[in-house]
Formats: C-alpha cells, sequence, structure tokens
C-alpha cells in the first residue's frame, strides 16, 4: 500500500510540475495507470482468495453480449444528382424572327417532328426565283443536248448550256437548305419542358429555344472522394432515395471512373434509373447507399464499445470465473478494428467467436476486475 501512495504522490507532484512535452507527459501518465491497474489486479486476487470478493466491486448495470460470426455491410452513403442524356436545349441555327409556334409546354413530340420556325420568306423567293431559272435552263440544255447528239450546233452551246443547268441546280439546294435551317425540329422523342422562344420575337444563331426532355433514359451521377477508388465497381448494388417526391429504389452501378478530378479529389459513378420511377425528373437530389463490402462471417461489436487511445483500440471482455454465483473476470484486450455501419464496427483481430464482451457499464471497468452479472447472459448475437 506504500507504494501505491507514493505513485499517486510522484503523479501528482508530476501533473503540478507540468511538462513541455506533452506527449512524453501522456506517455508516463499512460505508464502509472498501467502499473496502478496491475497492482489493483493482484489485491483483488488476493481479496479473492481470502473470500472478500463479493464486498468488491459488483457492477449491476454491467451487460454481456456473446459474440458470433454473422453477415455484415458496409456502405456509402453519398449524394447524387439525377441527370439525363435525352435533356436536349434545341438552339436556333440562324437568326431571324420567330415565325410560329407549333408546341406547348408538356407536349409529347417525336424525332424530327417540327417544333417552331423562323421567318424565311427571304429564302422562300430566292427559292421560287431559282426554280424558275433552272426550268428555264434546264429547257434550253435538252435542247441543246438532243441538237448535240444530232451534230448540229457548237459544242461549246451544248456545254454552256449543261454548266447553267447544274449550277442553277446546285445553287437551288443550297438555299433549300438554307431555308431548312430556319425549322426548329427536334432531335429525340419526348416531352417539350421549356419554351425560351415568342412568335414575332427574334432569335439569334446558337441561343437556346425549346427544350425537349425524354424522362425515361435517366441516371444518377454522383461524386465520390478518392478514398474510395477501387472499392467500388460495376453492378454493385445501391438503395437510392429521392426526398423530394418519397420514392426508394434499388438499382446497380453502371460505370465507376478511373480518372480522379484534380478539382476536388473525387471520381465520378452513374446509377441507371428504373423506367417505373414514375415522378423521378432530371436534376433531382438523391441520396445513395452503395455497398461497398460485405463479410458473410464477421465478428462485430458496437461501435461504442470499442475504446481508443493514441495508439490503439480495446474492447473489455469477460470471463467466468464463478458460474454459481455469477462472478466474471474483466479482461482489457487490444483489438484492430475494420469497417462499421450506423450500429457496428467489425473486429478483424482480437477477438474470437464465443467470447463475451461488455456492452453497457464497461467506462468504469479495469483489467482484471472482477463484477458480478446476474445470470449468465444468454448467446446472443449482434445485429448488422
Amino acid at each position: 500500500m506504500k507504494n501505491m501512495i507514493l505513485l499517486i504522490a510522484l503523479t501528482i507532484l508530476f501533473v503540478a510540475c507540468g511538462s513541455d512535452d506533452k506527449s512524453a507527459e501522456l506517455k508516463k501518465l499512460e505508464a502509472q495507470r498501467n502499473a496502478l491497474d496491475s497492482q489493483i489486479s493482484v489485491l483483488r486476487s488476493e481479496l479473492s482468495a481470502a473470500g472478500n470478493t463479493r464486498q468488491e466491486a459488483i457492477y449491476s448495470t454491467v451487460a454481456l453480449v456473446k459474440i458470433q460470426p454473422q453477415p455484415f455491410v458496409h456502405s456509402l452513403r453519398i449524394q447524387g444528382n439525377i441527370e439525363s442524356d435525352n435533356n436536349i436545349l434545341i438552339p436556333a441555327r440562324v437568326s431571324g424572327i420567330v415565325k410560329k409556334i407549333y408546341v406547348r409546354q408538356g407536349d409529347r413530340v417525336q424525332a424530327v417532328q417540327l417544333l417552331a420556325e423562323l421567318d424565311g420568306v427571304i429564302y422562300e423567293k430566292s427559292i421560287e426565283e431559282l426554280e424558275i431559272n433552272l426550268e428555264l435552263a434546264t429547257t434550253v440544255f435538252e435542247k441543246q443536248k438532243r441538237l448535240w447528239e444530232k451534230e448540229i450546233g457548237s459544242e461549246i452551246q451544248y456545254l454552256q448550256a449543261k454548266t447553267n443547268k447544274e449550277g442553277l441546280e446546285k445553287k437551288l439546294a443550297t438555299v433549300r437548305e438554307q431555308y431548312e435551317l430556319t425549322k426548329i425540329k427536334s432531335p429525340i422523342s419526348g416531352t417539350v419542358d421549356d419554351i425560351l422562344i415568342r412568335e414575332n420575337e427574334g432569335t439569334a444563331a446558337g441561343f437556346g429555344t425549346i427544350r425537349v426532355v425524354n424522362f425515361i433514359d435517366l441516371k444518377i451521377k454522383a461524386h465520390v472522394s478518392e478514398s474510395n477508388i477501387g472499392r467500388l465497381k460495376k453492378g454493385d448494388p445501391v438503395q437510392v432515395d429521392v426526398p423530394v417526391v418519397g420514392k426508394s429504389f434499388t438499382s446497380k452501378i453502371q460505370s465507376v471512373s478511373q480518372v480522379i478530378d484534380a478539382t476536388n479529389r473525387t471520381f465520378s459513378i452513374e446509377i441507371g434509373v428504373p423506367v417505373a420511377a414514375g415522378e423521378i425528373r432530371p436534376n433531382m437530389m438523391t441520396v445513395l447507399n452503395v455497398q461497398n463490402y460485405e463479410n458473410p462471417a464477421a465478428l462485430t461489436v458496437p461501435i461504442n464499445t470499442v475504446q481508443r487511445t493514441e495508439n490503439s483500440n480495446f474492447l473489455f471482455l469477460a470471463k467466468l470465473v464463478d458460474s454459481t454465483n455469477g462472478f466474471w473476470q474483466i479482461e482489457r484486450r487490444e483489438v484492430k478494428t475494420g469497417l462499421d455501419n450506423d450500429k457496428n464496427i467489425e473486429i478483424t483481430e482480437g477477438l474470437l467467436a464465443g467470447e463475451f464482451v461488455v456492452t453497457t457499464g464497461f467506462q468504469d471497468l479495469a483489467d482484471g476486475q472482477m463484477v458480478k452479472v446476474p445470470a449468465v447472459p444468454a448467446v446472443t448475437e449482434g445485429k448488422m
């Protein structure tokens, strides 16, 4: 007992004096604590041998759980955004005045369907004029051709008539193509989502006019921290929640990028959206639970039972020493941990199946301490 008093006095003196090196101070205090725990354990053993255990350290709040292998799944919880490759804002191909809009917002349209057109009267007049000239040039060419075949007239006359006709044909084709640019057509089948132009108002080439969206071919894109690169792969299951519409569904990863974005240190994944997803629309936010690890026979404990120091993790285990009176001896054991979910954490080293872990009342325990449990715990397996 004198040694204990002396050791406590030295500890108090050391703390009062302080130290510039906090790390060294912590190590000394931990060494002193371990020495005290060792002496306490020896004294408890001596008292137990003397029949005094019943008066020492009986904790009615201590609860134990028997550890057995069980399935363990770990998932990443990340945010994603619903996107569509078929979400197209159709640009005007030429500048001009909007002559007519043929659709309304919400209309279903088919690919190549005419949605609106710009004023193309100049092209229309050019086409009309060229068609008249071409008709005359064609007549002249055909007459010159017949004469040439009968060896009447000069070759120059025949070639001039042919060149004039072909030149007008090409010019007419060019003007018709230019006139076609005034037509705003849907490149895909889908729904008119927005109309950004109005009749009798001008628009410029390259500016958006009408948005068409296909709500069937949707996908979810998410950005994942680079620390998870290699943990996700195509085909991994995903639980998808869309909070704004209260929808949930399961899907799978369709693609995983292998390139890290240098600006935010993430890589992207894409997830399919089932056709039956209903009210889901592009740009809605989603919450994704992506399963990235599974162990069918893991040893897990509740997260809060793992105690942590600067250099290690440890658990308090219990071993039955007196089944008649329900006395157990505590063991402080260092363990190595793996992944965790909302409730449990996987123990990869330091724990065996069938051992008992203290799940309640472990805050005041010490290595070698004797505790009393009212009844031997049933074989209880922790749940995921």
